[in-house]
């Protein structure tokens, strides 16, 4: 996975055309150079072998479609998705196709936790180098923003050094995975994990709520930091249909996951979504897996937490959209581990909404909060016993028209000498505790499997 891919010889003629060019002595607001490349290295080997201390990659789940980044040209940190497009738009007046990668928290009105207080409520990156690849070819672009109205002499200087610094690291491989002695903290313990279901029960009998989603965590503490470029590594060796999400922002500290659920695709004025919700094993063989699989579609808790969220999704869809069209309705979506149910829409945007807002305006869907919407997360404050900070919300891309984000399930923080490992389960009429103890103890066992901690 190690890779000597060399970044400033690629620009060097480029950038030194332009410090030659007769004109204006400031560099404009943007400089952005690309280079159409023959790309010898995978996009996320070439992301994961840079010890840069942020750098991100995103690949979609159903389109051969990669976009990584290492360093930061410009990083919007914001307490609303108003601030956020404030912060992008002069970016964006210059070039509205440019990507920008982030997310933000689950509850954005909450102040952040310690472990996740780096991220922050919403966080964006448009990175120093930015590599795409579809299967029309690679390109790498550069970017530097120029705040301070400089010469372009000292921007181009700046970049060149930025390049020439990036390439001077030592390329580095993902160590292979040890177990490696971790302490292991459930948060909640079983005991509060059923008084939290009693209590979800008990508001959706007076009527309060129709489901809840509940969730769980494990923290692995251990006295080396763990390697988040490791974990990455090992995720991307699962073949599976899942978006697999990575987003370093400081040494030791990154969010990352496999997640099966798209939040939307928003791609020239179509929108595409996803609702995923009702949980089974895969069977140990051909025949177990089309037991669990008929009886997964003939179970009626399973069919009604997942009509509530593809209910929620369909109503979001009319509002946002016209011409919705169900692409498929409750079929399987296999996945290395477990099988869901899974209905999928598209349709076309009637009105300039800008990819946050639609963000905003679906999460959380009921596959990872509740319905209605409207209550979910002021009843997550009470009943769950840690901040959920960026699990289980958006987390991909965007430019000013088109994106990409998955909802930040089966995923997992990473802070130094903590692993933070998540799982959620949806709660409705027919729950019983111990088996959504049991599914979300199979989804973190799942997680954590592959670093050998089980």
């Amino acid at each position: 996975m190690k890779s000597d891919f060399l970044f400033y010889p690629l620009f060097q003629e480029e950038i030194n055309r332009l410090v030659q060019h007769p004109g204006r002595k400031e560099a404009r607001y943007l400089v952005r150079i690309e280079k159409e490349v023959a790309l010898p290295d995978p996009v996320l080997d070439l992301v994961l072998s840079c010890p840069v201390p942020e750098k991100f990659y995103y690949s979609a789940k159903d389109a051969p479609f990669e976009l990584g980044g290492l360093g930061s040209a410009l990083v919007i940190e914001a307490a609303s998705g108003g601030e956020v497009l404030d912060g992008f738009r002069r970016l964006w007046n210059r070039d509205e196709t440019i990507p920008v990668f982030g997310g933000f928290a689950f509850d954005v009105e909450e102040e952040p936790a310690p472990e996740w207080r780096s991220f922050g409520r919403y966080r964006f990156t448009l990175p120093l180098v930015e590599i795409f690849r579809s299967p029309g070819g690679a390109r790498i672009r550069v970017n530097h923003i120029n705040n301070k109205r400089l010469p372009r002499e000292h921007v181009l200087r700046e970049l060149t050094d930025g390049l020439q610094s990036l390439d001077a690291l030592p390329r580095l491989s993902p160590a292979a995975g040890q177990p490696v002695p971790a302490e292991r903290t459930l948060i909640p313990e079983k005991p509060q994990w059923n008084r939290m279901i009693k209590k979800a029960l008990r508001t959706i009998v007076e009527g309060d709520l129709k489901k809840i989603v509940l969730a769980r965590k494990k923290v692995f503490t251990r006295k080396d930091r763990w390697d988040p470029v490791q974990i990455a590594a090992v995720l991307a060796g699962i073949s599976e249909m899942s978006s697999l999400f990575f987003y370093q922002i400081e040494d030791g500290v990154a969010f990352l996951g496999r997640s099966p659920e798209r939040l939307f695709r928003m791609q020239n004025g179509i929108l595409l979504a996803d609702a995923i919700a009702g949980t089974r094993t895969r069977g140990k063989n051909p025949f177990d897996d089309q037991r669990l699989e008929a009886e997964l579609l003939n179970t009626p808790k399973e069919l009604e937490e997942h009509r509530f969220v593809a209910g929620f999704i369909e109503t979001r869809m009319h509002q946002l959209c016209a011409d919705v069209q169900v692409e498929s309705r409750e079929e399987i979506l296999k996945l290395k581990n477990v099988q869901h149910i899974i209905t999928r829409y598209s349709g076309r945007s009637q009105q300039n909404f800008s990819p946050l807002a639609i963000a905003e305006a679906f999460h959380p869907t009921p596959a990872v909060g509740g319905f209605p919407q409207e209550e979910i997360r002021s009843c997550l404050r009470r009943y769950e016993p840690f901040q959920r900070g960026w699990y289980a919300a958006p987390i991909g891309w965007m430019n000013r028209k088109n994106a990409d984000f998955s909802v930040g399930i089966r995923s997992a923080l990473v802070n130094g000498k903590s692993l933070h490992i998540f799982a959620g389960a949806g709660i409705v009429l027919q729950s019983n505790a111990h088996a959504e103890w049991k599914e979300t103890e199979k989804k973190m066992d799942n997680f954590a499997a592959i670093l050998g901690e089980i």
